[in-house]
């Protein structure tokens, strides 16, 4: 399929690059037999049908080619049929034609997989455009969903935890040092001496503004017809923190927050999505936010643990968890990280429709990339 002119100056359209989405090989004649399988029609009236799969160009000649090619083969038969005082050439799909049919469905499948595996690959690659490709295709990766049933915000996560540990969960309503729970994920506690840097030394708090068209936040659910990925890309955002060479300095607390655009979720299912906004009322709360109040090095490197507040459905909760931060350059950072949560917590009913249900324990990703601020 031909690109639009006016998308000449776009990346990729030039050349030995320019990309267009085009069927598969032969796929004209598959994609005949199995309209002719659902209602006998006349070459015309086919065309607008085939357009329906979104492969690019149809004409003419093209379809009238594939149906002798059909007819000479034996797949379809002709009939004459009168129409308003014209004789028009009707197709229909014979037995033959069925079975072929069936035969050229296992190679479609068996390409769909090969595609498959190569966006699996894609995504496995773990770089911002994969993650907001899939976003814009409002495609559902294949997912491994082997995480716990509870969250880290859940009520009965903290109650097994005080049985396990016999020692107060950081996120208990009411309150902790922290200490337990960063012995039990294996991160000792930041030593908190309060003592200052040299002046002339220290750090300078620096701001940095999440870039809305590189950011989003995906949400993998597991349901009774397979897993679901909920995707927006309306996130906005800052973050205040202090860079020493090219990562972020914990001497000076960072501090943020960020928005999310929950009334923009979409998994690329219509009915699904309508379903999770009825759930969880968007048009009251269109919002969720994260206020981020601790940050602590949680490995040698770019991984850092963040504490916070989580508001969601009108609820407010405390929430941690590990996300690693990483200079592309002096003024951009990426930040990814995922988390489970319990929608429960936040008085959200699991989704339920027909045969479709949604299982409580959802988890969030998010890629983002931030600019430092030059105001």
């Amino acid at each position: 399929m031909a690109m639009d002119q006016r998308d000449r100056g776009a990346p990729g359209t030039e050349g030995a690059a320019r990309f267009g989405l085009a069927p598969p090989r032969r796929f004209m004649l598959p994609a005949i037999l199995l309209l002719l399988s659902e209602e006998p029609d006349y070459g015309y009236g086919l065309m607008p049908r085939l357009m329906e799969f979104r492969f690019g160009r149809v004409d003419r000649p093209a379809v009238y080619r594939a149906l002798a090619r059909l007819d000479q083969d034996g797949l379809v038969r002709v009939s004459a049929e009168d129409r308003s005082g014209q004789v028009r050439r009707v197709y229909a799909v014979t037995p033959l034609g069925q079975r072929v049919l069936r035969v050229w469905m296992g190679v479609i499948r068996e390409e769909h997989a090969h595609l498959g595996e190569v966006i699996r690959r894609y995504q496995a690659t773990g770089t911002i455009d994969a993650t907001l490709s899939e976003v814009e295709g409002g495609w559902a990766p294949d997912l491994d969903l082997g995480w716990s049933p509870v969250s880290t915000t859940s009520m009965c996560r903290r109650r097994l935890m005080r049985l396990e540990s016999d020692v107060d969960d950081t996120l208990h309503p009411d309150g902790g040092d922290g200490a337990a729970d960063s012995e039990e994920c294996g991160i000792a506690p930041e030593p908190s001496t309060g003592a200052e840097a040299d002046p002339e030394g220290q750090p300078v708090e620096e701001r940095f503004v999440l870039d809305s068209e590189r950011s989003a936040v995906l949400i993998d659910a597991r349901s009774t017809v397979g897993p679901i990925c909920f995707a927006t890309m309306g996130l906005e955002g800052s973050l205040y923190a202090a860079m020493v060479d090219g990562a972020v300095s914990t001497d000076v607390p960072p501090t943020g927050w960020l928005t999310i655009d929950v009334s923009g979720l979409s998994s690329g299912n219509k009915v699904y999505d309508a379903e999770l906004q009825r759930r969880i009322d968007s048009r009251r709360f269109p919002t969720a936010t994260v206020e981020l109040r601790e940050c602590a090095p949680s490995a040698p490197g770019s991984r850092y643990r963040l504490r916070g507040e989580l508001t969601f459905h009108g609820i407010t909760r405390p929430a941690e968890g590990t996300v690693n931060v990483e200079s592309l350059s002096a003024d951009r950072l990426v930040i990814s990280g995922e988390q489970i949560f319990d929608i429960r917590d936040f008085a959200v009913p699991s989704p339920t429709m027909l045969m479709l249900r949604l299982f409580p324990d959802v988890r969030v990703r998010l890629h983002a990339e931030a600019e430092r601020s030059v105001a």
